[in-house]
């Protein structure tokens, strides 16, 4: 949840349809392996030297062809390999991510509610004076709550804090309120 408002989750037909794609982006990505290629050159080889044996155009160029064909048939058949492999990794991490997703979700709080109190008014933006004055507590509480949250959620700063706080779900997003203007904003 980002801003209060929680991102769609992708249905089984849509992670489907994502991982194809990521498969398909990583085969793009590595389509001539070494095979291929050792393929490929061995072909080329074997036209330079019968080419170079005296042995008529006709008869090299249908090797060269042939040649070519059987590169173009292993490529493809390695394409078809790697997509398969590439699509179960993807759909695999991708519904593992999902999974975590709702895991997270499903988890409560590791806050005490006062720190999720505390919190709260830090993400509104109030400094520790403020929030003890507000809870009638003292300046240097807040600071030990603030070290306690912080260790809890393994961030280095407050607004780490807020934000992951925000992201799971644990704070609303706070309301931005325009600053007062003043007269040198009205020129």
């Amino acid at each position: 949840m980002a801003n209060g408002v929680e991102a769609p989750k992708p249905t089984p037909v849509e992670t489907e349809q994502m991982a194809s794609e990521r498969a398909g982006d990583r085969v793009r990505a590595g389509r001539w392996d070494l095979t291929v290629a050792v393929l490929a050159y061995a072909t080329l080889g074997a036209v330079i030297l019968l080419r170079l044996e005296g042995l008529a155009i006709e008869i090299v160029a249908i090797i060269a062809i042939l040649g070519l064909a059987l590169v173009w048939l292993v490529g493809w058949r390695r394409g078809r390999q790697l997509f398969r492999r590439f699509y179960n990794e993807e759909l695999r991490q991708l519904q593992a991510f999902s999974s975590a997703r709702k895991a997270e979700a499903s988890v409560p709080s590791i806050l005490t509610p006062r720190e999720t109190e505390i919190l709260a008014y830090i993400a509104r933006g109030y400094m520790n004076k403020q929030v003890a004055h507000e809870l009638g507590l003292s300046e240097h509480t807040i600071k030990n709550h603030l070290s306690s949250i912080m260790h809890k959620l393994d961030v280095n700063d407050r607004t780490q804090a807020v934000v992951l706080a925000i992201n799971n779900g644990w704070i609303t997003s706070p309301e931005i309120e325009p600053a007062e203007s003043t007269t040198s904003d009205k020129i």
